[in-house]
């Protein structure tokens, strides 16, 4: 195994384990890296999108467990949970078995066929993937920013 290999494995193993709530923090922390290995052609759109995709199918089943956790004494409904395009995509892959799907509560008159019309994105995973190479900045704080609101020190 050559050195691009393996750092090419190395970073799809990674991406595939990455939070998708996470995503901007996670690109903006590793964008100089990931920016080299894509210029280089070391990690390209497939192999990036082939590991979002599987966060975006564990992502979807941490939703479907926090929405169906026994007990509540609420609702968390599908529309409501973290990432809703998440769910709406592995909904349209079968990635829930019939059993899963009936305990999916659904709230304004969705169903598990016309929930992804209406939450999923198209493309996702290739937004996803611009997201991760091209992480938004940090915002700054700059103009009527002031560190210390509740004392009239000056600093």
């Amino acid at each position: 195994m050559s050195l691009n290999d393996a750092l090419k494995t190395a970073t799809i193993e990674d991406l595939k384990k990455v939070s998708i709530l996470m995503l901007d923090s996670y690109a903006r922390q590793n964008q100089k890296t990931l920016t080299f290995l894509y210029d280089h052609e070391i990690i390209d759109d497939s192999s990036i999108e082939g590991a979002l995709e599987n966060a975006v199918f564990r992502q979807a089943r941490q939703d479907y467990e926090t929405m169906t956790i026994k007990g509540r004494p609420y609702t968390i409904w599908a529309d409501h949970v973290g990432k809703p395009e998440c769910l709406a995509y592995a909904l349209e892959r079968s990635k829930f078995s019939r059993k899963e799907i009936k305990q999916i509560p659904f709230d304004h008159g969705e169903t598990a066929e016309t929930f992804p019309q209406h939450y999923g994105r198209e493309n996702l995973l290739s937004i996803l993937r611009e997201e991760l190479l091209n992480p938004k900045p940090l915002p700054t704080f700059e103009g009527d920013y002031d560190p210390h609101p509740v004392c009239e020190c000056g600093h």
